[in-house]
């Protein structure tokens, strides 16, 4: 309930809406009943409109929540049952596995090469081992192995218990373009305070009364706060979110739309990413002689070490359909695989038979277990040809425990080889992201040749620049950052090295994007300005990304950054008009004010032009969102905007005062009329701004902008026709009829003043197309 009171109090306690509410109230004490209803209707819609939105929010955020939540693997009756984290009860008995995220304090009662990160609690992310008996906890990572815990505490009552209650809290967060805004607004909000004192001086000294002078001061004050803007930001993201979600791509931030805007470096992983999720064992081979081994002993061996320490990975379900592990087997020690380990053994009694076996990277196992040229030969070449392999080495050492043992004192006995297919789509995707300017680099935990085997199938841009993790290890912090800087292919790189190469990406300036889906990503996902996650992936990866793929595929993220594009074109476009009325509103003012006559409008009539200038524009653009020529770059949303519209703004404030000024002049006795003629001129002006921003902002006019630009004019004839042909409307909004006789003597000027904006509306369309050109050569 709390949650609910602050949005409320968020959306009807801000700074414009108290000031706003205090002018009403004087403009009722003076009797101004009318004017007074306006600006209070109009800014109790907006507020409304605002809590419906954050309440709208809060709910769709909890089902996403609930959409993207990891779940338990409950132990019930022999049989394994998901259920969300809430429906833990102590004592229940769980699984967990690698990638998981803890969903409860538990106490481990069976453990197999069990090994978390407890970074979330400790702040050290070194690996922790647990053995049977020993206490895991909530919000703690899997990074290695399985097991079995029986569930001691939950929810509050877990050590992570405070820290989620605070996470849980609905709080909403302005993306960085929203931000702007809402400063923009406070900025502006303290401008109209000054021209506020400045309407109360002048009008005083020039013997004005208080109801001019605070009907003035409230026409100011609705003109220059775009009090809508931020609003129209906010329904254009929430329109988009859905349509992202209808696309696959699912936003748990608004500011990723924002991001996938920004993005001009993507890292990602190849397992899964460039890679179908799908891993076929393409055969085993036994090394020496074929009395030692044969290809069946190597297929068994492999599949004991799947079933015990994968944890049900893709690459160990690949194994275990393929082969099976040998009979008569007891288990005695595991060492479950790790990103940083990029090996798995076991130590079994298999037929009477201790054997020490240990599979995984050639590059890591070769060290426990030399290979021969021929045998490295053979390895060179599978991984030339994209396949995948893993090495499997025998130890004579017995005793020894499997994480200490040393080099050279294993055989390398065989080879498993994986088969791992480009994933459909995803040349076209590449093509495309690189085409917006996007550069690729691949950071992969796999052999070098199998990943530029796979970058080069893809279409990324030089693939033959590959350096490994173990020689980027070895470079000074200068070397590293050229590393970085120069080579497109970051092979056998470990979890930590993954998290420093996106932050020396961020560092030379590139707006850095991320794609994974297992555990050894979620740090890297959680450094980048964009973490995006598969929604198969480790829960862990999910939960810090900021865009989850829902069907798991990189080929929807072009998807995604189109529809992001057209929604920050959207809020530019929006953008463009609320300046337009702000800077022609100032100028409008103080040119009254220098020409020492009344500002023309009263507070209605300002909420009549904002229906025709703000209103129905900002509707029409989130149901039609424009389509833009280009990639929407939110750091020069001023630039594209604010600098754009000024001069287009100052021609129309210009104009109306001069059309004002020469009507009042020669028709004296006619101030209702002139009043009414200047709100049309003014509101011509703004319709005319609607079709002039696409050729501003260099937007396509398709057919969905055309029929949309056609609704939009129709809207406009009807209101206003009904706004002046019934007589108790056009008392409402204190108008008279029509007179266009009164505008003869301003006319040229207005054509040319129309004229001129046309010019400097292409004058600015061209400037933008220039400058992406420019980008791209």
């Amino acid at each position: 309930m709390r949650d609910y009171l602050d949005i409320i109090k968020r959306n009807l306690l801000s700074p414009i809406v108290v000031v706003i509410f205090l002018l009403a109230g004087a403009l009722v004490y003076v009797r101004e009943y009318r004017d007074a209803w306006f600006i209070s209707v109009v800014i109790v819609v907006n507020s409304t409109i605002g809590i419906i939105q954050e309440l709208r929010a809060k709910r769709v955020l909890r089902q996403l929540e609930l959409m993207s939540a990891p779940k338990a693997r409950l132990l019930k009756d022999g049989n394994v049952v998901e259920v969300g984290y809430d429906e833990l009860k102590i004592g229940d008995e769980i699984l967990i596995q690698a990638g998981d995220e803890l969903p409860a304090d538990a106490k481990v009662i069976e453990s197999k090469g069990l090994e978390l990160n407890e970074s979330m609690l400790t702040g050290e992310s070194a690996s922790i081992e647990k053995k049977d008996g020993d206490v895991v906890l909530a919000a703690t990572t899997v990074l290695a192995g399985e097991g079995a815990a029986r569930v001691i505490a939950i929810g509050d009552n877990t050590k992570a218990g405070a820290i989620s209650q605070v996470l849980k809290r609905y709080k909403p967060e302005l993306t960085p373009l929203q931000l702007a805004i809402w400063r923009a607004i406070y900025f502006l909000t303290y401008g109209a305070i000054v021209l506020s004192l400045l309407i109360a001086i002048v009008y005083y000294f020039s013997g004005d009364n208080v109801v001019i002078i605070l009907k003035t001061i409230t026409s100011a004050a609705v003109t220059v706060v775009p009090e809508g803007l931020l609003l129209a930001s906010s329904l254009l993201l929430a329109f988009g979110s859905l349509r992202l979600a209808q696309a696959k791509v699912l936003p748990q931030k608004l500011s990723a739309i924002e991001a996938m805007a920004l993005l001009n470096l993507l890292a990602v992983d190849k397992t899964g990413t460039l890679t179908s999720d799908e891993v076929t064992l393409e055969r085993v081979e036994a090394f020496g002689d074929e009395n030692d081994y044969s290809d069946s002993n190597i297929a068994s061996f492999a599949a004991l070490i799947a079933h015990e320490t994968s944890g049900g990975n893709i690459t160990g379900r690949a194994i275990l359909a393929e082969a099976t592990s040998p009979k008569n087997t007891k288990v005695l020690e595991v060492m479950a695989f790790s990103s940083a380990r990029k090996m798995a053994g076991v130590r079994a009694n298999i037929d009477g038979e201790i054997r020490t076996l240990m599979m995984g990277a050639p590059e890591f196992v070769s060290k426990l277990a030399p290979v021969d040229k021929e045998t490295q030969k053979k390895l060179n070449d599978w991984a030339d040809n994209g396949l995948r392999v893993l090495m499997l080495a025998e130890f004579s050492d017995n005793k020894t425990k499997l994480k200490d043992l040393k080099n050279g004192s294993g055989t390398a006995i065989g080879a498993v080889i994986l088969r791992n297919s480009l994933r459909h789509g995803v040349v076209e995707t590449v093509d495309f992201l690189q085409s917006q300017g996007v550069t690729i680099r691949v950071i992969s935990g796999d052999n070098p040749h199998t990943v530029q085997y796979i970058a080069k199938e893809a279409g990324i841009k030089h693939p033959e620049k590959a350096i490994l993790g173990e020689d980027l290890a070895a470079l000074s912090e200068d070397e590293f950052n050229n590393a970085a800087d120069t080579y497109t292919i970051f092979a056998r790189v470990l979890p930590g090295q993954k998290e420093r190469l996106i932050n020396r990406f961020q560092q030379s300036g590139k707006f850095t994007g991320m794609v994974g889906d297992g555990v050894n990503d979620a740090l890297a996902l959680k450094k980048a300005d964009l973490g995006v996650a598969m929604y198969a992936g480790a829960p862990a990866s999910r939960r810090v990304s900021d865009i989850i793929l829902l069907n798991n595929s990189f080929t929807s993220l072009p998807m995604g950054m189109k529809l992001g594009n057209q929604i920050m074109q959207a809020i530019e476009v929006i953008a463009v008009l609320f300046f337009h009325k702000i800077i022609y509103g100032v100028t409008l003012l103080l040119a009254t004010i220098l020409i020492n006559m009344n500002y023309p409008y009263s507070p209605r009539h300002i909420t009549f032009m904002n229906i025709f200038l703000v209103t129905m524009p900002t509707l029409m653009w989130t149901l039609f969102p424009p389509v833009p020529k280009h990639r929407i770059n939110p750091k020069r949303f001023w630039h594209d905007t604010l600098l754009a519209v000024t001069p287009i703004a100052l021609i129309t404030g210009v104009t109306v005062a001069f059309t004002y000024w020469t009507t009042s002049v020669m028709f004296p006795g006619h101030a209702a009329e002139v009043a009414t003629m200047t709100v049309l001129t003014a509101t011509l002006f703004g319709v005319y701004l609607v079709f002039l921003v696409g050729i501003m902002l260099d937007v396509t006019i398709d057919k969905s902008a055309k029929r949309a630009r056609l609704l939009y004019l129709l809207s406009v004839i009807i209101v206003a026709a009904g706004s002046f042909g019934f007589g108790f409307l056009r008392d409402f909004f204190d108008f008279t009829v029509p007179n266009i006789t009164l505008l003869w003597p301003g006319i040229a000027v207005v054509v040319i003043a129309a004229l001129a904006q046309w010019w400097l509306a292409r004058r600015a369309g061209k400037k933008l197309t220039a400058n992406e050109c420019q980008k791209k050569v």
